[in-house]
């Protein structure tokens, strides 16, 4: 049996704005209570961020921002999934935080769509 590991980086990327995929959702306990991980792939840095979020249903939930981000068509409907994010592009804007241990790691201050422009971009290259 083979298998290959891809080494992230384990630096936090410096706060900012950054082009990112979605890599997956998924539900996850956690000392507050059921939350949903989100990860995302920072491919251009070699990074991975990683972002919690209630599991709330609510319209002014962080997820359904974040998932509305990812793919407009959401706010529409009256209810989603991982299919309908998960290698969905946006732009995140990140700080950096200490954990409980003291170690620097990214916070995702927000989930944002990627410009029309930028899109256009891409679809004719």
């Amino acid at each position: 049996m083979t298998f290959r590991i891809e080494v992230k980086s384990d630096k936090p990327l410096e706060p900012g704005t950054y082009q990112a995929k979605l890599r997956s959702i998924e539900p996850k306990e956690t000392q507050y209570g059921e939350r949903l991980l989100w990860v995302f792939d920072a491919s251009e840095h070699d990074a991975e961020v990683a972002g919690f979020t209630s599991r709330s249903s609510s319209r002014k939930a962080i997820a359904f921002l974040w998932a509305t981000a990812l793919n407009p068509d959401i706010s529409g409907k009256r209810s989603w999934g991982p299919d309908d994010v998960v290698g969905r592009e946006c732009v995140l804007e990140v700080t950096i935080v200490k954990d409980q241990k003291g170690h620097k790691k990214n916070k995702i201050v927000e989930v944002r769509p990627v410009p029309k422009d930028e899109k256009k971009r891409e679809d004719k290259d």
